[in-house]
C-alpha cells in the first residue's frame, strides 16, 4: 500500500530509482527464502487481498458506478469506497478481538503507526493505478488489476518490509524519503496503463 540482484523481481521506476540515487540499499539476498517468501506471500496476499477487493472494487463497484455515472465519478466513487477499508478492516480486528477474550487493538483510518493523511494519499494513487490497469486491457481487464495489486504489494513488501517479513531480502533505507519511491513509481505504471489503453482504442474498432 531496495536492491541487488533481487531488483529484476521488482518494478524498476521506484525500486530501481531508489537504489540509484542510494535511497535503498540491498545487504543481504538469501534465494531461497526470497522465493519462499513469493510463494508464500503470493497466495496469502492473492486470496485475503488482492482477489477480493478487486471483485469487490474494481468489479461490481467501479463497473456499476461506470454504467450509472461515468468514468470519472466511476473512479473517484470506487476509491473512496476504497479509503474506507483500513479503517473498517481495524474495526472488524478489534471485533474479533473483543469476542475472542483478547485485547483490543488500534481503531483507526489507517494502520497503527502509519501517518493517516499520507497513507490516504497513498491508497488514492493506489486505487486510480489499479483502475487504469483495469480499463487498459479489453480481456480479463479485473485480472489486470489483480495482478498489479498482487505485484505492487509483493514490492512494497520486498523493499520497505523485507526484513521484517523474513522476505530474504533485507533493505536499509537511507533516508526516510524513500517511502516516496511507492506514489513515485505507481504514477509512472499508471501513466503506462493510460498509454496502453489509448493504443488498444486506436486499434479496437467501436471501442470507446
Amino acid at each position: 500500500m531496495g536492491h541487488v540482484a533481487a531488483a529484476n523481481l521488482c518494478t524498476p521506476e521506484g525500486p530501481g530509482a531508489g537504489t540509484a540515487v542510494g535511497l535503498l540499499v540491498w545487504q543481504q539476498l538469501d534465494l531461497v527464502t526470497l522465493v519462499g517468501f513469493l510463494v508464500t506471500n503470493a497466495v496469502v496476499a492473492f486470496l485475503l487481498e488482492a482477489l477480493p477487493e478487486e471483485t469487490t472494487l474494481r468489479g461490481y463497484t467501479w463497473t456499476s458506478l461506470r454504467r450509472r455515472f461515468g468514468p470519472a465519478l466511476a473512479a473517484l466513487g470506487s476509491t473512496a469506497v476504497f479509503l474506507l477499508v483500513p479503517g473498517t478492516s481495524t474495526l472488524v480486528t478489534v471485533g474479533i478481538a473483543r469476542l475472542a477474550g483478547d485485547e483490543p487493538g488500534h481503531i483507526g483510518i489507517a494502520p497503527e503507526g502509519q501517518h493517516p493523511v499520507d497513507y490516504l494519499i497513498l491508497l488514492t494513487v493506489f486505487s486510480l493505478t489499479l483502475i487504469a490497469a483495469r480499463a487498459a486491457v479489453g480481456h480479463a481487464p479485473l485480472w489486470a488489476a489483480i495482478g498489479t495489486h498482487l505485484t505492487v504489494l509483493t514490492v512494497n513488501r520486498i523493499m520497505l518490509q523485507g526484513e521484517d517479513r523474513d522476505a530474504g531480502v533485507t533493505v536499509e533505507q537511507a533516508s526516510g524519503d524513500a517511502v516516496l519511491l511507492v506514489p513515485l513509481y505507481l504514477v509512472v505504471v499508471a501513466i503506462a496503463f493510460l498509454a496502453c489503453r489509448r493504443v488498444t482504442r486506436r486499434h479496437t474498432p467501436g471501442e470507446k
